[in-house]
Parts: C-alpha cells; sequence; structure tokens
C-alpha cells in the first residue's frame, strides 16, 4: 500500500510527486505514456507532449509572478537532480500598443522579484530584434536573467526521474476510477490494476471532470486550442537566432521562436485563445479533439499575426497546426485543496498559463497532502475550492 498516489503525470503531477518524494517514502506517480500513435490512441491524451512553453516572472497578476519566479529559481536543481535539461534563457519579450496596461502591470509584479526587466520603444525594439514588423507607437518589456521557455516534455521527463531517484514509483497506465475505502483510496486503472494508497493526489488537469477523477464537481471549463506551426528552414535559421519568447498583448497571443521537434525540423509557435476554441465536455469530445487538426480558421488567423510581425515568416514553406486542451477555473487560480476528507485533493487548473510556475503548484500541492505548512507568499485561501452556494 502506497502512502500517496499521485494521479496525473503532467507539468503539476510529475513536481507534486517529485516534491512529495522529498517529504514521505510511499510515493507512487499514475498516468500514462505518451502515445505513440494518435490517430489510433483510445485512451487519455495529455498537453504536455509539446517542446515550447513561454517561461518568465513577469506577469499582470502578482500570484502568477511570484510562483513562476519561485519555479523558475528551482530549474537548475531539477535539471541537475534529473540530468535532463529542459530550459532555454531567450529571454522574453511582451508588446503592446497605447491603451494597454498589462505590460505595465506585468512589470509593478515583477519588479519586487527581482525581474530583469528594460523598457523598449519602437525603435529599441526594430533595433534588437531587426526581424520584428512594429508600428511607431508599438512599446515592449523585456526581460532578460532567466525567462526564456521550456520543454514540457522534457520537463515532465526531469521531474518524473528526480522523483523516481527521491524514492518516487512510476504507474504507467490511466486512472479509470477513485474510490474511498476504509483506511484509504483505491485507484483503478485502464489496464484493470488497483491501487491502494492513504490518500491520493490527483493532477489530471483538463481530463479530471470527464474522466470522473474527483469527487465534486470542479467546474472546470475547458476548452480545445489550436497551435499553429511554421518550419524554420534556410537563412530564416540565422535571422531568427536571437528571438525571445513574446507575448503579443494585443491579440492575447504567445509566441515561441524556433525550437527543435522529435522530427528533427525547428519549428516557430503561436497560440491564442480565441472564441472559436472548442468547448470539450466528455471523452468523445476529447478523442475527436486531440486527434484531429484542429481549427483550419485558427491556423489562418495566427498565420496572418505571425507574418505581419515577422515578415520574413511569409517564406516558410511548410505550416501546420496541432491541439492541446486548457481548463480554467472560476478563480483564475490552480484548485489545490481536499475534496474527500483528508484523503483525495486536487492540484488542477493551470488556467492557460501553468506551465512557467507548474513547480511551485506542485510544491503547494505536495505540502498540502504531506500536511506540511503552507509556508507560502500565496494564501491558501485564493487555491480552495468556491464556497458552494
Amino acid at each position: 500500500m502506497h502512502k500517496v498516489i499521485v494521479v496525473g503525470r503532467g507539468l503539476i503531477g510529475s513536481a507534486a510527486g517529485r516534491h512529495l518524494a522529498g517529504l514521505t517514502d510511499g510515493v507512487a506517480l499514475l498516468g500514462p505514456d505518451e502515445p505513440k500513435d494518435r490517430a489510433t490512441h483510445t485512451g487519455v491524451f495529455a498537453s504536455h507532449y509539446d517542446e515550447g512553453r513561454m517561461t518568465r516572472t513577469v506577469d499582470p497578476d502578482p500570484v502568477w509572478a511570484v510562483t513562476a519566479k519561485r519555479s523558475i529559481d528551482r530549474y537548475e536543481e531539477i535539471e541537475a537532480e534529473s540530468g535532463i535539461r529542459f530550459f532555454t534563457p531567450s529571454g522574453y519579450l511582451g508588446i503592446s500598443g497605447p491603451g494597454s496596461d498589462y505590460l505595465d502591470r506585468s512589470e509593478a509584479a515583477g519588479r519586487p522579484l527581482g525581474a530583469q526587466t528594460g523598457w523598449l520603444d519602437a525603435d529599441a525594439i526594430r533595433r534588437r530584434f531587426p526581424f520584428l514588423s512594429v508600428a511607431d507607437d508599438t512599446r515592449g518589456l523585456h526581460e532578460g536573467g532567466k525567462a526564456g521557455h521550456l520543454s514540457p516534455r522534457a520537463m515532465v521527463a526531469a521531474q518524473c526521474t528526480a522523483a523516481q531517484k527521491r524514492g518516487a514509483t512510476i504507474i504507467a497506465d490511466e486512472a479509470a476510477a477513485i474510490r474511498p475505502v476504509p483506511g484509504g483510496v483505491e485507484v483503478e486503472t485502464a489496464a484493470g490494476a488497483v491501487h491502494r494508497a492513504e490518500r491520493v493526489l490527483v493532477a489530471a488537469g483538463a481530463f479530471t471532470g470527464a474522466w470522473g477523477l474527483s469527487p465534486v464537481d470542479l467546474k472546470l471549463r475547458v476548452f480545445g486550442r489550436t497551435v499553429t506551426l511554421a518550419r524554420i528552414e534556410g537563412d530564416l535559421i540565422e535571422e531568427l537566432a536571437a528571438m525571445p519568447t513574446m507575448g503579443h498583448a494585443e491579440s492575447g497571443a504567445y509566441i515561441l521562436p524556433p525550437i527543435r521537434y522529435p522530427d528533427g525540423h525547428l519549428y516557430l509557435k503561436i497560440g491564442i485563445g480565441s472564441t472559436d476554441d472548442a468547448d470539450l465536455r466528455n471523452r468523445d469530445d476529447f478523442a475527436r479533439w486531440f486527434k484531429s487538426s484542429g481549427s483550419a480558421d485558427n491556423r489562418r488567423d495566427f498565420q496572418d499575426v505571425l507574418t505581419t510581425l515577422i515578415p520574413g515568416l511569409a517564406h516558410a514553406s511548410h505550416w501546420h497546426t496541432d491541439t492541446c486542451a486548457v481548463a480554467w477555473t472560476a478563480t483564475g487560480y490552480p484548485h489545490i485543496d481536499w475534496v474527500e476528507d483528508g484523503r483525495v485533493a486536487v492540484a488542477v487548473g493551470g488556467n492557460g498559463k501553468g506551465a512557467k510556475s507548474a513547480d511551485d503548484w506542485g510544491w503547494l500541492a505536495a505540502r498540502l497532502v504531506a500536511g506540511e505548512d503552507w509556508d507560502h507568499p500565496v494564501s491558501r485561501d485564493k487555491l480552495r475550492l468556491p464556497a458552494k452556494g
């Protein structure tokens, strides 16, 4: 019998597993490996099967800023412990036109945390990043230091490897049901195995509700999001070599610089929240979405945003789309709380920007489940489930 089973080997779950394994023995991390072929896969999917997520301290919300800072400060430790590199310090550039205070609020939240920031006007943006085409009234907020991008696929592998080195067990299976039983909790898997533990932490992200893994309704809203990728070849490789991760305030886009994917090619990626995002409510919705190529309209619109901002991409010969899912909570923060009388807890809800803060959300979830003091700048009340009523 395990002391704790963490259900979900994504960004938050794997982080919680590593931290828990440093606090107690008897920890198991349960979740499937990445499917070899999405088209024929019949089980659960995940959104971390990718190579690029933006990471930086600056954020208009101080809660996300401080958790990102604390997570980023542990990247080196995780890489050293696991032997797996997942972080690239490429820097971050947020750009905005007049009338938006997004960058001002981001800088104000990051400054007290020691973020290495500087303001750029349009001419300074063009000089520093000559591949960008920006209007004369554009301004930018640049963060150096430890801002950049991470590979979510590699970060999960690093967290799981480090957790194993600390004594955790990996169970490469999909949770089918979670049942409180006398003396603990049972987790039944898709393969038919039953694992028992004193406590269970559910960190299954967007899939928690549709798979019935929480005994209470977390009221998550889950949307399928399309991302668009441009293959970077030839002269574009050198032209974009110094590109930072980028945030585009007007469109809400996040843009990743050229990153090498498993097929050996470099891809530049853009993602934008859209009113066209698919509303995912059940297992069939998830299966259809993750086996699709996403929204063709999104691809066209996102490609237009990219080629306007980076004219050189008009010469990119290959574009394609991919799919992921985003889980939104009512609070705008992850729910990290007990949902079943001290036996089942949840750490769920990345709200579209969970990657950069994932290690700290996992740290908090581990502390909760292990019965340790909260001891964190963010009040526990901010991460509790909303009161019923």
